[in-house]
């Protein structure tokens, strides 16, 4: 597409030859003629006058070095629309119906184009939405309900009973609605009691959820993504969880049972929240921070135990001194020693 029309897209200030033919899009180091890339960070400013692209995303009141140049507010969100742009010229294209292999049980409600892969299989009263895609070898569960324009991917188990609402993004491999961890001890033999779990999980509007991504149903009510919220891969959500509004978990968290995450909470690779805990919103999680008690809103924590970040950042750093520390307390301690001797030989010397 013309750059003309990439710049009315984005919304942005045209400098440079609108005619120019762009073909696709790349990092500002990767990039060759025809495509276009963006400059968001000042540290790549340097690559301005050596990158191939035929256009480059920029700040307004920074200098193209001569290249064609589209100028917004924000940089990396124009090259995010500009990817999108891009994007629907390389989607494949699904074709609406049910593949001859797929097994589709009895009271299933599907809607308008909808499609239905290979091998897939649909037990009893589930409910697709119009417009979705399930992809090969996908379980539904009996009675399970899907909204309109979702995409599950290959190889999701959808368990019975579970309630999956519109714009929802299962990635490979993920399993909704596996029973809760949970087991009391049996009174004859001190041995783990499985507790029946007979819940649901209710995953609202706009949701994406990564590979290999496991989300518990609950004991005996349900376990809760609000709307917007994303999962990377292999995060685990266990029984009776909430996860609030427009949250970002990121790979290999887990969020043990009965806990609840309040709207637009980040946490970073790797960290954890122990169960029956209460998250306030707008809290940031930093990668590998184990969190043991309830956190106000706006909290940055990071740490095990979780601690404000800040505080965390001073006694990591106070570690990382502590060989030069005990090296000087070894000193010291032979100086005392030394400085000891001394008085007693001149307390001898004086009787």
């Amino acid at each position: 597409m013309k750059l003309k029309h990439i710049c009315e897209h984005i919304g942005g200030e045209l400098h440079g030859d609108g005619e120019i033919e762009i073909t696709g899009v790349s990092g500002i180091k990767e990039a060759v003629p025809n495509q276009i890339t963006f400059v968001a960070n000042t540290k790549y400013l340097s690559a301005i006058a050596t990158t191939q692209a035929s256009a480059i995303i920029l700040g307004h009141g920074v200098s193209g070095n001569g290249k064609a140049t589209i100028s917004v507010d924000n940089p990396y969100w124009g090259f995010v629309k500009v990817l999108e742009l891009f994007a629907q010229g390389t989607e494949r294209k699904q074709q609406a119906g049910i593949h001859e292999t797929a097994i589709i049980g009895e009271n299933v409600k599907i809607g308008k184009n909808v499609s239905i892969h290979a091998h897939c299989v649909l037990e009893d009263n589930v409910e697709i939405g119009d417009n979705t895609v399930i992809m090969p070898l996908v379980y539904i569960g009996e009675g399970s309900k899907i909204g309109c324009d979702g995409l599950i991917y290959a190889n999701v188990s959808i368990r019975d009973n579970i309630i999956i609402g519109d714009r929802v993004i299962i990635h490979c491999g993920a399993v909704i609605g596996s029973d809760g961890f949970g087991f009391t001890p049996d009174p004859t033999n001190h041995s783990p009691y499985k507790i029946p779990q007979i819940g649901s999980v209710v995953i609202e509007d706009d949701v994406e959820i990564g590979a290999n991504t496991t989300i518990d149903r609950a004991t005996i009510s349900e376990t809760l993504i609000k709307n917007g919220t994303k999962l990377d891969n292999l995060v685990q959500i266990a029984h009776n969880v909430v996860i609030g509004k427009d949250c970002c978990l990121a790979a290999q968290t887990g969020i043990a049972g009965s806990s609840q995450l309040g709207d637009r909470i980040n946490m970073a690779g790797q960290s954890g929240v122990i169960g029956h805990l209460t998250l306030g919103e707008n809290t940031v999680i930093y990668s590998k921070t184990a969190v043991t008690k309830d956190i106000p809103p706006g909290s940055h924590l990071s740490g095990i135990p979780a601690r404000p970040h800040k505080q965390e950042l001073r006694f990591q750093a106070s570690i990382r001194k502590m060989p030069e520390l005990l090296k000087e307390f070894n000193k010291l301690q032979k100086r005392v020693v030394e400085l000891e001797e001394k008085l007693h030989e001149l307390g001898n010397e004086n009787t």
